[in-house]
């Protein structure tokens, strides 16, 4: 199954190391992620708001080692310091963010990786121009995995993302000095941040 995020999976798996103690996934979906991360972490906590997508995801993507929950992020009590992987795929720009990274950064272990792939809102001529390149490499794309055009059922609050590439940048370099952040095409770009 082919869309924008899968896309980016296995570049996002690429930046964790290849023995994970404890994995969180937020805003798993249908969890395809948190099934290929399950492959390589003893334990995955996969949350969505959605219960629907949610229980999609608990019967196609299950793993002795994956926990599905059906909670907001922002409101769900998780341990603090405890993962030592955080992965978000197009879900963070639905939240506050800061409040988002602030959390986050409680949540992570000591020398733990945050990588989030997300997405922000258009504002400048270089926006426009990738997006302009990302169409036809998404119908090249498209075509050559067969994409459904038929989405899963969304019933969870979604909005389009609210904050602009630079406003992103300048929020997680206060809050999460020495992120890296990359732009991506598909309206994507990732953001890479290790606790130390």
């Amino acid at each position: 199954m082919w869309d924008h995020n899968s896309h980016f999976h296995n570049y996002l798996l690429c930046q964790f190391p290849s023995k994970i103690e404890r994995a969180l996934d937020i805003g798993c979906g249908l969890g395809l992620l948190a099934l290929k991360l399950a492959e390589r972490a003893e334990i995955v906590d996969a949350l969505d708001a959605d219960a629907a997508i949610l229980k999609e995801a608990s019967t196609q993507h299950s793993a002795s080692n994956i926990f599905y929950q059906h909670a907001d992020f922002l409101e769900a009590d998780l341990p603090k310091d405890s993962y030592d992987a955080i992965v978000s795929i197009a879900s963070l720009h639905h939240m506050d963010l800061e409040v988002a990274l602030k959390k986050i950064k409680r949540l992570l272990r000591p020398s733990g990786k945050l990588i989030i792939l997300g997405l922000y809102r258009e504002r400048t001529i270089l926006d426009y121009m990738y997006s302009l390149i990302s169409i036809p490499f998404n119908l090249f794309y498209s075509s050559w995995h067969h994409a459904s055009t038929v989405m899963p059922r969304k019933v969870a609050p979604l909005r389009p993302a609210q904050l602009s590439l630079k406003e992103i940048k300048v929020m997680a370099n206060t809050l999460i000095p020495g992120c890296r952040l990359q732009r991506h095409i598909f309206w994507r770009y990732s953001l890479i941040w290790q606790k130390l």
